[in-house]
C-alpha cells in the first residue's frame, strides 16, 4: 500500500468488489434465545475476503456499504415470513395493545396489522412501547373494540465474520450486528450505513460531508465501515424457526487492497 502527501493514510488499491447474493435462510431459532445459527447450513455467505486464501494479490478489503433489497416489490407491507397472528385491544384511545409471544418489535418500529375481527381498520402504525409479550402501537383512529390481528413483523438478519475457508461449526460465526428492519413497503431498501449499523471507522479518510451527529450527516457515508483481512468472509441469517418464503438481496459495495 501507499500513502498520500495529504492526508498520509494508506490508499485502497482500486479494486472494486460489489456482490449480491439473496438471502432466503432462516436461523433455525429466534435470535432472541440466540444469534448463533442452530446449523452451518442456515447461514448464507455474502462477502468474500479470498477465504480459500488462493488469491496472493489480496491482502485484505474495506466494505463501506451493505444495503437490503427486498427482491419483490409491494406497496403496502414486506411479505418476507409467514404473518403472525396475535390479538389486540384498544379502549378509547389512539393505543392499541397487541398480545404476541415471542414478538420482536422495538420503540419507533413500524408494524402492519391486518385486523381480522372487531372494528378497526388495517394500518401501518408506530410501536410507541414494549413488553414481554405485549407492545403500543399509535393507531390513525379513536376506537373502542378488540379482536384477532395478523401482523407483519420486523425482520432480523444477523451478520458474522467467518476467519476459515471452510466452516465446519457453528462456533465458528462471530455475531457483528444486526439488521431489524420493519416490514413496511418504505424499508424494501435499506441502508446499513445509513442506520447506522455498520461500525465508524477512521479508514480512509472522509473526502466531503460531515460527522454523524451533524444535521447533514447521510452525505459522509464513508465514516462507518468494515475492515477485512485476507480470509475472512461475512454470513447473514435470519431470526426464525422457517425459511423466509421471500428472500432479502445482501448488497456489499467494497474494495479489494
Amino acid at each position: 500500500m501507499s500513502s498520500s502527501s495529504s492526508n498520509k493514510q494508506p490508499l485502497l488499491v482500486d479494486r472494486p468488489a460489489t456482490t449480491s447474493t439473496l438471502l432466503t435462510v432462516a436461523s433455525g431459532q429466534l435470535f432472541a434465545t440466540s444469534l448463533i445459527p442452530t446449523a452451518v447450513g442456515n447461514a448464507t455467505k455474502v462477502f468474500d475476503v479470498d477465504s480459500g486464501l488462493t488469491d496472493t494479490s489480496i491482502s485484505g478489503a474495506y466494505i463501506d456499504e451493505i444495503w437490503l433489497r427486498y427482491s419483490r416489490n409491494n406497496n403496502i407491507f414486506i411479505d418476507a415470513a409467514a404473518a403472525s397472528t396475535g390479538t389486540y385491544a384498544q379502549s378509547g384511545t389512539t393505543d392499541v395493545t397487541v398480545t404476541l409471544a415471542n414478538h420482536n418489535a422495538q420503540v419507533n418500529d413500524r408494524v402492519y396489522l391486518d385486523y381480522t375481527s372487531g372494528t378497526a381498520v388495517d394500518e401501518a402504525a408506530t410501536v410507541n412501547a414494549v413488553t414481554d409479550g405485549t407492545f403500543t402501537v399509535t393507531s390513525a383512529g379513536t376506537l373502542t373494540t378488540s379482536g384477532d390481528v395478523s401482523l407483519r413483523m420486523p425482520t432480523d438478519i444477523c451478520f458474522y465474520l467467518v476467519s476459515t475457508g471452510s466452516v465446519t461449526n457453528t462456533n465458528q460465526f462471530f455475531p457483528l450486528f444486526v439488521a431489524h428492519v420493519s416490514s413496511v413497503a418504505a424499508q424494501q431498501t435499506w441502508s446499513l450505513t445509513l442506520n447506522e449499523i455498520l461500525p465508524l471507522i477512521n479508514h480512509p479518510v472522509v473526502q466531503a460531508g460531515a460527522n454523524f451527529t451533524t444535521a447533514n450527516n447521510e452525505v459522509a457515508p464513508k465514516q462507518r465501515g468494515l475492515m477485512l483481512q485476507r480470509g475472512q468472509a461475512i454470513y447473514a441469517a435470519v431470526s426464525g424457526t422457517t425459511a423466509l418464503t421471500n428472500g432479502f438481496y445482501v448488497n456489499v459495495q467494497a474494495g479489494y487492497y
